[in-house]
């Protein structure tokens, strides 16, 4: 008798428990959810008063207010800010995610234990460094370094250095850590046979890190380049102090391009969100949504080419 009641009060807890975190699941779906009706709803907004789809997304002329024409017309041409949130996060993930698995591979398969017992906890406490301490080292250390390297190039010593370039090392030093300490757990994560069947093979150790351990954390190791895109898309303050433009620069000459004060969508909300009103307000709505999309768009692909490549 007493043991069924045991059972029964075990499968009530189970129960209760499975309830609750169905409930929990259910909760952050739906905010999610949520988030994207409610940004969405607004977004559209723009395009019945006034605004053009094509030059929303194509155009370079972004003056939502049309203060800074005489004739006061508003201008929704986003295309400049849109190529500037794609340009610096695609360039800082792609130059972080050989950097970070190389060091997570140094830490869990080459390093000695001491040495990863000391290094590995100052990376997790740089995880959760303030974006504006990160922003402040950029405007004072990084921004006159590149002005001091670049401003031949550019041509014009008083704003080179500011930019994407200077974005995009700001986003390195951000989501570096991250990827690294997400990809530490990764790597850990893999069994030690698979490291002992591949040597078992004859591999050497470098052939048993990049043709065993690496395919076999392939999901995990997804994981943490998607959450430092995720840093790095939606990353405001940081960025808005290296970038230092209002607008696109010119093209003509590629390089000096990403040394010249410019332009994302992050820093354009966080700059003049708060005293838009009307069509303005609502164009900052389509920016914010716009960033949602690209947001999803990177996961998905970051998830489909994980599922594509999973070591089986």
């Amino acid at each position: 008798m007493q043991v069924q009641q045991r059972s029964q009060a075990s499968y009530a807890a189970d129960h209760t428990a499975r309830i609750v975190f169905l409930i929990c699941a259910a909760l952050v779906v739906l905010v999610i959810v949520a988030i994207f009706v409610f940004v969405g709803a607004n977004a559209f907004k723009v395009f019945d008063e006034g605004a053009k789809v094509d030059t929303f997304f194509f155009g370079t002329n972004w003056d939502p207010t049309g203060g800074g024409n005489a004739k006061n017309i508003p201008y929704f041409g986003a295309g400049g800010l849109i190529l500037g949130s794609i340009v610096i996060t695609l360039i800082s993930v792609v130059i972080a995610t050989p950097l970070s698995f190389g060091m997570a591979l140094f830490f869990t398969e080459l390093s000695p234990r001491w040495l990863t017992r000391l290094l590995q906890p100052l990376i997790e406490i740089f995880t959760g460094m303030p974006s504006v301490v990160i922003g402040f080292f950029g405007l004072v250390v990084i921004v006159p370094f590149l002005q001091r390297l670049v401003g031949n190039i550019v041509g014009n010593h008083q704003t080179a250095g500011f930019g994407w370039g200077a974005a995009i090392v700001v986003l390195l030093i951000m989501i570096l850590p991250t990827i690294i300490s997400i990809s530490i757990d990764a790597l850990q994560a893999v069994p030690n046979s698979i490291r002992e069947a591949s040597l078992a093979l004859g591999s050497t150790r470098w052939q048993m890190m990049v043709n065993a351990v690496l395919p076999a954390a392939t999901t995990g190791l997804a994981t943490a380049v998607v959450l430092g895109m995720a840093r790095a898309i939606g990353e405001t303050l940081a960025v808005s102090l290296v970038l230092g433009g209002s607008s696109l620069p010119s093209f003509k000459n590629l390089l000096a391009v990403f040394f010249q004060p410019n332009v994302n969508i992050t820093q354009a909300i966080a700059n003049n969100f708060g005293e838009s009103i009307g069509a303005a307000s609502d164009a900052y709505y389509t920016l914010a949504f716009v960033l949602l999309v690209i947001s999803f768009v990177f996961v998905c692909i970051s998830r489909y080419l994980a599922s594509r490549s999973v070591y089986k």
